[in-house]
This record gives structure tokens, sequence and C-alpha cells, in this order.
């Protein structure tokens, strides 16, 4: 009689082919492609969006103020140094992921590496724009806003810091993904030839030993 605690019993509920399906999309060498034009799509977003929104009501103007309520974008050409920082980082970071991921293999490693220390400088800096553009109108000078209340002035980022955040996110993400691989032209092997292969010809020969008028002689070498 078998013994049933002998036999083994594996009880799946799927969490195995998540993790497979998981481990392929990781090893997948198109997704660096992928995530490298996200950040390019996100990078132009953040060129052409605005970085802050400040909407004011009764702003003062020599004499008098002026009436209603405006609102003023900051584009990415408004914010002086910071925007030329963020111009430069940005076109260093798109080097290095162009070389990571179509350069030649044996510079890939020093390129993925300048890319992250960018990445990382670029990340940094935008970190430290978040209270500067979510507390300062970056268009419009102090003096101005003399004889304003503070409920009259509300200021916001815009959309172009959250896509410069998601271009350097996405670009950093595609410099640690795995490489996409050159596609390899594989020749077939040699095939080895056997016993059977032999290329064996017949053909007529001189005899071992040929001395005419000497037959009933025996043979000499």
């Amino acid at each position: 009689m078998m013994d049933p605690m002998s036999q083994e019993s594996v009880i799946s509920f799927g969490a195995p082919e998540r993790r497979s399906f998981l481990r392929d999309l990781g090893r997948d060498h198109r997704l660096p492609v992928l995530t490298a034009v996200l950040a390019a799509a996100a990078a132009f977003g953040s060129l052409i969006s605005e970085w802050q929104t400040t909407d004011l009501e009764g702003l003062a103007y020599g004499d008098g103020s002026l009436p209603g309520q405006r609102v003023v974008r900051t584009e990415l050409v408004d914010m002086g140094a910071a925007g030329g920082g963020y111009l430069i980082g940005l076109f260093l970071l798109t080097i290095t992921v162009v070389l990571t991921l179509f350069g030649p293999a044996e510079g890939r490693r020093y390129a993925r590496l300048a890319g992250l220390a960018t990445g990382g400088l670029l990340f940094a800096m935008l970190v430290t724009l978040v209270p500067v553009i979510g507390d300062t109108s970056l268009i419009i000078p102090k003096y101005f806003l003399v004889d304003l209340a503070d409920e009259n002035l509300t200021i916001a980022p815009g959309r172009g810091l959250w896509c410069a955040f998601a271009a350097v996110v996405l670009a950093m993400a595609a410099l640690r993904l795995p490489e996409p691989r050159p596609r390899e032209i594989t020749e077939p092997a040699p095939v080895e030839s056997g016993p059977d292969d032999l290329d064996l010809s017949i053909a007529p020969t001189a005899p071992f030993a040929s001395l005419p008028g000497e037959l009933d002689q025996p043979h000499r070498s």
C-alpha cells in the first residue's frame, strides 16, 4: 500500500504565472526603447507647457490697479538661469540615453553612468524648484505685488514642471533597463562528414608487377 505522505502535491494560485510574466516583461529588450520614447514625449511637453500660473486680482500698477482677474503663465524661457540649467541637463541626458541604447557596446557602460549622474542632478534641481514655483511668482516683480493681498494672489506649479519630472524619471529608467541587443545573423553549423559521405571512385590502374616476357620466372622486387 502506497503511503499518501510520500506523494508530493503542488498547489498553484496563479502567482508564479504573474511573476513569470513580470520577469519576461523586464527582460524584453524593446522596453528601454519604449521608455525612452515616453521620456522624449514628456520632455517635449516640458518645453511647450507652462511651468507656473499666477492668478491675481487687483494688481497695483502706478497710481491705480488693473481691474478684473488676470492669469499670468510662466514659460520655460521666463525662468532665467533655472530654465537654462534645465535645458543643458536635458540635452546631456538625451545624448547619454541615445548612446546607451544605440551606441557602440564598448562605451555604453560609461554613457549609462554619465546619464544616471546627469539625471540625478536634474531631479535634485527640479525638487528644489518645487517650493520656489509654488510660493513666488517668477514673472511678476515683487514690487508690483506690494499692495496685493494674499487672498488676491494664487500661485501654482504648471504642467511643465510635472512633465520635466516624468521625463527625467523615465529617462533614468531607460538607462537602468536591459539594453536592446542587435539582431545577430546566425550561420548554419558546418556538417561533419561521416563515413557514408566519403567520395569513393574506382578507376583502372596498372598491375602490381608487369614483366612482359618473364611470366615463367618468379617475381623479383
